[in-house]
């Protein structure tokens, strides 16, 4: 938090950091130009004066500030609120209602009355006939064809071979066996055989068919019929009468009633505190310094010939 003083120090001493300093040359400035009449040869002497400037110095500082805080304070008031208090009473209220009552009505209306009468009529039956027919039909015999066919036929014969061992069955003396063998010929040879080939034949037959043809009867068939006669009939019917009656009921009404309450409510104070804070502060400290000084004589103790100028003493 920034003093008030913070803003006026600080201009202040920026004004007198950037002040010229003026340098002064005794018996005139060094970039003077000469006098007209004093002669060409002047040489100035510098002079030095010391003088005490203020600096600006920054420092930091702790300062009481008076701050304003709030703090919670409860406090009472009376307000007036409304409350509701329920009312009970009696309150007596004609209603009507729909009562059913019966009545008896005599309509007219239209019926069917049957009646039967009888009838001629003609109808068609099929009748079932046997008729003989001529035809002929597909029969399937068994003709002989002769037919040749390649046929092998053994023509072998017998033949004694002797066997080499004896096997006791032959005589027993004799030093070898001898038996009987079979010796093949096999010869084909071409024979003509007869073989029985089945063969489709067409046959005149004679076969019965039962046919239906019409036959044209009559008979006699009842038909009834409906003849439209007016008739009468009671009907009974409801109907809604309206009856009034006086009922009484309870009501239950709401009535508003002011009351004042106390109520707390809380609110905050102000008030004044003082807290050091840190702020910086800008203040001004002496310093000597030396200065040139222009003298008001030149060395040849003449007049100098200009005052000084602030440029020939920076």
């Amino acid at each position: 938090m920034s003093h008030p003083s913070h803003k006026l120090l600080v201009p202040l001493a920026v004004a007198l950091a950037f002040l010229p300093v003026t340098r002064v040359v005794a018996g005139g400035c060094a970039t003077c130009e000469p006098a007209a009449a004093g002669p060409a040869t002047c040489e100035p002497t510098v002079q030095y004066v010391e003088k005490t400037v203020l600096c600006p110095v920054w420092v930091t500082e702790t300062r009481m500030c008076t701050v304003t805080q709030c703090r919670p304070e409860v406090r009472q008031c009376e307000v007036t609120v409304c409350k509701r208090v329920m009312e009970t009473k009696e309150v007596q209220r004609q209603c009507t209602t729909m009562v059913p009552e019966m009545r008896t009505r005599t309509e007219q209306y239209m019926t069917c009355k049957p009646v039967v009468r009888e009838e001629t009529r003609e109808y068609t039956e099929m009748v079932p006939v046997v008729e003989t027919r001529q035809g002929t039909r597909t029969v399937c015999k068994m003709v002989p064809e002769k037919q040749k066919k390649i046929v092998c036929e053994d023509q072998g014969h017998w033949e004694e071979r002797d066997c080499g061992n004896p096997c006791g069955v032959c005589d027993p003396c004799a030093p070898v066996c001898k038996c009987r063998c079979w010796v093949p010929n096999v010869v084909q040879k071409e024979i003509e055989v007869t073989c029985m080939k089945a063969v489709q034949v067409e046959e005149p037959c004679t076969y019965q068919v039962t046919v239906c043809k019409p036959v044209t009867k009559t008979c006699k068939v009842k038909v009834c019929d409906f003849e439209r006669v007016p008739a009468t009939r009671e009907v009974c019917y409801t109907v809604c009468v309206p009856k009034t009656y006086t009922k009484t009921e309870q009501v239950t009404t709401c009535r508003y009633v002011p009351v004042k309450e106390t109520r707390s409510y809380t609110v905050m104070v102000p008030y004044q505190v003082e807290k050091p804070v840190t702020v910086r502060v800008c203040k001004m400290e002496p310093k000597t310094i030396r200065v040139p000084v222009c003298p008001t004589t030149c060395c040849c103790q003449q007049v100098c010939c200009k005052p000084c100028r602030p440029r020939c003493c920076r």
